[in-house]
């Protein structure tokens, strides 16, 4: 797959995922057994499959391919997005330091949480906002078709040894049932 579509689609699974998130947080208060391991698995799939997995492949891959080709402003909007991978690093690992103490902690501590989580949902948003419109188009317009197909590639790569053989398989199964489960009721 061309890692521009690989990228879009990876975006789209994620601003999903965001949603479930935000819609997870807003019930934070009542949160019963079942739905703190979904929310464990919601921190679990930021932390590999955005951060480890998805970032990797643009520090790792892109990200340097990108600084090789000399296009103007480049190495300002790459450290603009690496600034943004911290930040949601940060913010992530706060949000899972919280999670674990939630369902015992007082009604100001999961207040804190939410505004935390909706903080990071948001900066993720704008995040892939940002490459979808400035990073993305660069792909193609600086790499030749050999060049892209490096790049993907180098991008299975970073999956492999990010999720294993059959990772990206199961957080595309652990993704379909957390949609489902918190999917907004329709009424």
């Amino acid at each position: 797959m061309d890692p521009r579509d690989a990228l879009r689609e990876e975006h789209g699974v994620t601003m999903k995922m965001l949603a479930t998130l935000q819609r997870f947080i807003a019930k934070v208060v009542d949160l019963e057994e079942g739905e703190s391991k979904d929310l464990k698995a919601l921190i679990e799939f930021f932390e590999i499959y955005v951060d480890r997995c998805h970032h990797g492949k643009e520090e790792q891959v892109l990200f340097p391919a990108l600084s090789r080709t000399r296009t103007a402003g480049i190495d300002s909007l790459i450290g603009s997005l690496m600034q943004e991978h911290r930040e949601a690093r940060t913010s992530m690992e706060q949000i899972e330091s919280h999670a674990v103490t939630l369902h015992s902690c007082s009604e100001a501590a999961r207040y804190e949480f939410r505004e935390r989580a909706d903080r990071y949902v948001d900066l993720v948003r704008k995040h892939i906002r940002k490459e979808n419109s400035e990073l993305l188009p660069l792909i193609e317009e600086r790499f030749s078709e050999t060049e892209r197909l490096q790049i993907a590639g180098q991008f299975h790569d970073v999956e492999k040894a990010t999720l294993g053989s059959s990772g990206l398989e199961i957080f595309l199964v652990s993704v379909r049932r957390l949609l489902q489960k918190h999917a907004p009721s329709r009424g």
